[in-house]
């Protein structure tokens, strides 16, 4: 069951216009903001220029480069989030292999093919941290390079945990290497046939919602990966949404932040302004019952206000930079 909920929010860094979302009524809270999109059946869209468009048999997005992963980035302006919703339409291309593990110590890295499908991360290169993960298996049976839920396939590593949907596109038995599988839907929840049976059973297929323990301010990340060449194995994403939600506190407090920051650069720099007006007109008039005598007299406190505000940036817990760990 899915709702729609709609909102306009321009708090601190976050300025977007927030659309219906469909979020599964399993996620928390009722607001979100689209930051990520594609749909590949509107021929006015185009692929990102990290990926490879493909005009047949279906309008869609691969991996481009023989690299193990070609990446996109979903900017989230700055804006503070805990949970992240999504949805990913996609086909299977070739032979990919889900989780199989064939080099143990680069299949387990999130800094690289842990999968051959489509993984969300957030955070920069090395530093990246896993949101979730759609990976397509070889076909659906039960053998190694097969979906988990079949009973045969490599089991996620660590780092990915429960947060993946797998399915194949290949009722085998057999694979071949060269074929669009146009004729099954990857994580669609439907289509799941004989050792893959279990494979639609998750609910909220296609979407997935995931919350983080603390406040994340670092853009997405959304890479197409395989462990193979592009003449082997690849995934096409024919369509994607990436939603976020939004954390008011945190936005309400950039803005207080800001706002302090202005006001006391206005005041401290209209201090040194009249002090400089009072030493030129040798006068001891003093505004806002701000004394001249004590604050103007010398040369060098012209320069205070400035110093003032030195001094504030460093001490101010609001106005410190933030954390490693409140994303970039």
């Amino acid at each position: 069951m899915v709702s729609s909920h709609f909102l306009k929010l321009s708090l601190g860094h976050l300025a977007m216009v927030i659309v219906s979302a469909s979020i599964p009524s399993t996620a928390p809270g009722s607001e979100w903001v689209l930051v990520g999109y594609l749909n590949m059946t509107d021929p006015t869209q185009q692929c990102p220029d990290s990926w490879l468009q493909l005009s047949s048999p279906i309008r869609s997005c691969g991996k481009k480069s023989n690299n193990p992963c070609d990446s996109v980035t979903i900017t989230t302006s700055g804006a503070g989030y805990q949970t992240v919703c999504g949805r990913f339409r996609g086909y299977q291309v070739g032979s990919p292999d889900a989780f199989r593990k064939i080099n143990d110590a680069i299949e387990t890295n999130i800094e690289t093919y842990y999968v051959d499908g489509v993984t969300v991360t957030y955070g920069s290169p090395g530093s990246r941290h896993h949101v979730y993960t759609y990976a397509a298996g070889y076909e659906e049976t039960s053998y190694s390079s097969c979906c988990p839920c079949t009973g045969g396939g490599d089991p996620p590593p660590l780092l990915v945990g429960s947060d993946y949907y797998c399915e194949s596109g290949d009722p085998g038995p057999g694979n071949d290497m060269r074929t669009f599988y146009t004729s099954d839907v990857l994580w669609d929840g439907k289509q799941c046939g004989g050792d893959e049976s279990t494979c639609c059973n998750p609910p909220d297929l296609p979407w997935f919602c995931k919350t983080f323990p603390s406040i994340v301010y670092e853009d997405l990340e959304v890479r197409i990966c395989t462990d193979q060449g592009n003449d082997d194995e690849n995934v096409a994403i024919q369509s994607f949404e990436l939603y976020i939600q939004p954390n008011y506190a945190a936005a309400v407090a950039s803005v207080v932040a800001a706002l302090f920051v202005v006001i006391i650069v206005v005041v401290l720099v209209a201090m040194g302004g009249y002090c400089i007006f009072k030493r030129k007109s040798n006068t001891t008039w003093s505004p806002m019952a701000l004394s001249p005598v004590t604050y103007c007299n010398n040369e060098a406190e012209l320069d205070q206000p400035y110093r003032m505000l030195e001094d504030l940036n460093k001490t101010s817990p609001i106005l410190q930079p933030k954390s490693s760990n409140t994303i970039a």
